[in-house]
């Protein structure tokens, strides 16, 4: 299975905004991986194992040296991982919209695989966007290839249903983030209007003890 996604580098791109949060000297676990982007921009300080649905990714994933392990995995049957890890980071990046059962896909990996003292980053689809609203008034809610109406998505949310999903998994939410390629900016100056324009949430959870 290919996938229509590529690495967004404009300065305020989700994935920019997602490494520039990661850390260093840290193992990561990335789930729902993809083509690796993630790890390729941060793995010289840290380390990274990669979980994708998708066996043709994974294959071309294990070519390159920038994960130390990755695997073809299904997030709708949660199995155990093979390896004995306890991570200082979990990400899901534009990945829980796509499953069926968000919450207690996060609530086994925060429960089984991070530390205590870990954290968890989480990007989901924004809903509210002004494109969507926009749609909305004119009657329209037309499926696409990729984006926030991704013909995939099974979920969507906004910025209050992002915080009760991370409630709901006995995370305490850390930051509030966004990504907004070509309007960060005005997100920047005006942080108010980032459940408008961003076109994704982005959102660091600790663990709760």
């Amino acid at each position: 299975m290919s996938s229509n996604y590529c690495f967004d580098n404009h300065k305020y791109s989700t994935h920019n905004t997602i490494i520039n949060n990661i850390g260093q000297n840290k193992v990561i676990c990335d789930i729902g991986c993809n083509k690796g982007y993630l790890g390729q921009k941060a793995s010289s300080t840290n380390q990274f194992y990669g979980l994708d649905f998708s066996q043709e990714q994974i294959n071309k994933l294990k070519e390159k040296s920038f994960y130390k392990d990755a695997i073809q995995y299904d997030l709708n049957n949660l199995t155990r991982l093979p390896w004995n890890i306890k991570f200082d980071l979990l990400i899901f990046a534009d990945v829980l919209e796509h499953t069926l059962f968000p919450k207690n896909i996060l609530r086994f990996f925060v429960m089984n695989y991070l530390k205590d003292d870990g954290e968890v980053i989480i990007s989901l689809p924004n809903i509210a966007n002004w494109q969507i609203r926009i749609q909305l008034l004119m009657g329209e809610f037309n499926y696409t290839n990729k984006g926030i109406l991704d013909k995939t998505h099974l979920h969507f949310y906004t910025f209050k249903t992002a915080n009760l999903l991370g409630e709901n998994c006995n995370l305490d939410l850390k930051k509030n983030l966004y990504g907004a390629s070509f309007l960060g900016p005005l997100i920047k100056i005006f942080p108010f209007s980032k459940g408008l324009f961003a076109t994704n949430i982005i959102q660091i959870y600790t663990k709760s003890i």
